[in-house]
């Protein structure tokens, strides 16, 4: 209200100023300041509902510049020759008529361009928004997709290894079958969530390694060096364990000896570092169907976070090395 008032005293001064006294200036520069108020709404409501393609830009000055016509006209005629004020304010609205029209015209310009690139700012605002979204559900479905493949990887070697068991060693696939269905009971159960803390992580490692030692037997060790302070972080569900899966196939691939596989999950500059080291035979060659686990966990990766930057994969004299950071949600 204080902005229009000043408006209305500010246009009023400078009509004085062509010649009109102080009280029909104030008159004229209300009813001007009435018919632009007017104007603005009237624009915003056709605008609003109507945006002009390419091309019809001359709506764009077609709208403003009949509706200044109108109201020029209409304030002469509802002036003069209805209310029928004053012979001086008659003359000057008479002689003023051209450059009140063009006043009109120019607010009515300006406000009709402001309306219209404020519409298409929210065209493009939508348009981006819904790509984001388009681009989310993607991504969520593309993690879901990985998920559900992660286990049945998992569970087809189990199922496997059972089937060798069940013959020579039924009570050592009975406990598979207990401990596999445990696993997934905790997989399944937490299927929803993106997130779960280090300390759930790990015991679902437990679990796969229960599985994985009646499969191996005292070929298989696993060192797990876990700092207390990470106990609490985040970190992705089924994140460790296919990479995990992946270093006991790699690291117990054409060798009959023990295999030793270390662990170490720490806290180092706001990310959660899982580092994960086994025995790498590179001339006893690559077990059949390698590679999944890894390419999984670095497409989740890159899905969550953008970043390809997060997994390290290193391969140092006889030790396969690979290296997680995952960032921390705030």
């Amino acid at each position: 209200m204080a902005i229009i008032l000043t408006w209305i005293l500010a246009t009023a001064i400078i009509i004085n100023w062509y010649g009109l006294d102080i009280q029909l200036s104030i008159l004229e520069s209300g009813i001007q300041t009435l018919w632009i108020c007017l104007g603005f709404l009237m624009l915003g409501n056709i605008f609003s509902y109507y945006t002009p393609r390419r091309g019809q830009f001359w709506i764009v000055i077609a709208v403003p510049f009949v509706m200044a016509a109108f109201f020029s006209w209409f304030s002469f005629f509802l002036l003069v020759q209805m209310i029928k004020v004053s012979q001086e304010y008659a003359a000057f609205l008479s002689s003023t008529g051209i450059i009140k029209g063009f006043y009109f015209f120019l607010m009515f310009q300006f406000w009709a361009v402001l309306l219209v690139f404020a519409g298409k700012l929210e065209d493009q605002r939508k348009i981006r928004e819904m790509e984001a979204n388009s681009l989310q559900l993607a991504k969520e479905a593309e993690m879901y997709y990985l998920r559900q493949q992660l286990q049945p990887h998992f569970l087809f070697n189990s199922l496997n290894s059972i089937n060798a068991l069940i013959v020579s060693k039924p009570e050592e696939a009975r406990e598979m079958v207990l401990n596999l269905a445990e696993f997934l009971r905790g997989s399944i159960r937490k299927d929803g969530n993106k997130w779960i803390s280090v300390l759930e992580e790990i015991e679902q490692l437990e679990l796969f390694l229960s599985i994985e030692k009646v499969r191996f037997g005292d070929r298989l060790t696993v060192a797990m060096n876990l700092d207390k302070e990470v106990e609490g972080l985040k970190i992705p569900q089924l994140m460790v364990q296919p990479l995990l899966e992946n270093a006991i196939k790699h690291g117990l691939y054409g060798t009959r000896d023990e295999v030793r596989i270390h662990l170490e999950i720490k806290n180092e500059g706001g990310y959660l570092l899982v580092r994960l080291s086994n025995p790498f035979d590179p001339k006893a060659g690559q077990p059949k169907g390698s590679g999944f686990g890894l390419e999984a966990v670095q497409r989740r990766l890159y899905l969550m976070f953008g970043r390809n930057d997060l997994i390290q994969i290193l391969k140092q004299d006889k030790d396969f090395i690979v290296i997680l950071r995952i960032p921390q949600p705030l």
